[in-house]
């Protein structure tokens, strides 16, 4: 290792989830492994001369982000408009959704790639089929890949067959596998039972979505509205479908108090459900964008925050992003969103985008930052040399694309 050229990446600013902003700042690199962060002249004391500097010149250099939520087969469909009408715009999904492996193949790269170019380093894909599974680990996106489930009703014992028929062809420590019951309009007690079950066996993540619309607190009370109707008219539902007169987190309970989960989107919880997340230790991954699509507004993912909530940044689709977005899955693109809607302290943005995201996903959360020891994934963005303002703000009221950083290293 110590015979790799070290290259440092000096900038205007620097910092991650853990650090204070740095300005000037520099990051040296060798073996592509951090070796030294923090002021310019600190860094270069501690390399050496045996560095090749790159000046980045204006720019703030960030840890790569975590996408903790994502759906990238989709990627291939791009932007989709929405009514209002949610079973009109499912059915729409399902008729524009990648048919053929070819296909799939596709939609997936094109993904991975929009994803790396916009920064992000780690993600959480919720998947369809051993294919895109394959597809994002040969592009080597780090993460996992939640394998669906679904299976409502008296088609619930096939729901875990396919499931186990997916899993044989499968090499689970290979890709970073989990599994994700769809939600509990589309998976039912066994479903679920069989992923935690599994899950504990082989120590897979778990996901799932939950709470995402009072459609599906309905569906859960009473089993009455939309949802059924689009079961009915995919040919899902039967009579044994009952009402539980639960809402989705009180029905997941039995579930969340046996392992760790991913919750995905969490829109519509009271004080209790947000206690009963936090002390089962749930992580819950928010797509501010895509609620706001839906109409999902007033998300409470600060009043989780201070129960101890982690809660980590999704894209959820591209469908759901806006149409003049550059990068439509940058994390960066969330950030924004919820700083200026919110006015959500630039810091916790960081955190919920970084270290967050890889408690959320089982991984170590000082991989999504820029200390020593750890492999190099960073990102850029431009900031103005002249305002004084904090540079983190500064990327987040600006409209600059993140610039992913790469490097290549020769032996001496």
């Amino acid at each position: 290792m110590s015979n790799l050229q070290i290259f440092t990446y000096e900038a205007g600013a620097i910092t991650d989830a853990v650090s204070q902003v740095i300005r000037p700042g520099a990051v040296a690199i060798q073996g592509g492994e951090i070796i030294s962060f923090g002021d310019q002249s600190q860094v270069r004391r501690e390399v050496g001369s045996r560095e090749a500097v790159r000046q980045l010149g204006n720019y703030l250099i960030l840890p790569q982000f975590v996408n903790a939520h994502a759906h990238l087969d989709l990627t291939s469909v791009g932007q989709m408009s929405y009514s209002g009408a949610f079973v009109q715009w499912l059915q729409s999904v399902m008729n524009a959704r990648p048919q053929t492996d070819e296909a799939l193949n596709a939609s997936m790269q094109k993904g991975v790639c929009a994803s790396a170019k916009a920064g992000v380093g780690w993600i959480g894909d919720v998947v369809n089929s051993p294919g895109a599974i394959a597809a994002r680990s040969e592009a080597k996106l780090a993460g996992i890949s939640f394998l669906e489930c679904f299976g409502m009703g008296m088609g619930q014992e096939e729901g875990c067959l396919r499931l186990a028929s997916q899993l044989q062809d499968l090499d689970a420590s290979a890709n970073q596998l989990g599994l994700q019951p769809h939600a509990p309009y589309s998976a039912g007690h066994q479903v679920y039972q069989r992923a935690v079950d599994l899950a504990i066996q082989f120590e897979f993540r778990l996901s799932t979505h939950l709470a995402e619309s009072k459609m599906e607190e309905q569906f859960l009370v009473d089993a009455s509205g939309p949802i059924v109707d689009h079961l009915k008219a995919i040919g899902k539902w039967d009579t044994s479908i009952k009402a539980s007169g639960l809402h989705p987190v009180d029905w997941m309970k039995p579930y969340l108090k046996k392992a760790e989960w991913l919750l995905a989107h969490c829109n519509y919880v009271d004080d209790d459900h947000i206690k009963l997340i936090a002390d089962c230790g749930a992580s819950v991954a928010y797509c501010p964008i895509a609620s706001d699509y839906f109409g999902h507004h007033h998300h409470r993912y600060r009043d989780m925050m201070a129960a101890g909530v982690n809660v980590c940044l999704g894209t959820d689709s591209i469908l759901c992003q806006p149409r003049n977005e550059f990068q439509p899955l940058s994390i960066l693109a969330q950030m924004r969103h919820l700083y200026r809607r919110d006015r959500t302290s630039p810091r916790v943005l960081l955190e919920l985008a970084t270290i967050n995201g890889c408690r959320a996903l089982g991984l170590d959360p000082s991989l999504a930052t820029l200390q020593p020891g750890v492999q190099a994934r960073m990102c850029a963005v431009p900031i103005d040399p002249d305002n004084s303002n904090d540079p983190l703000a500064q990327v987040l009221e600006n409209d600059y694309p993140v610039r992913s950083i790469g490097f290549s290293e020769t032996l001496l």
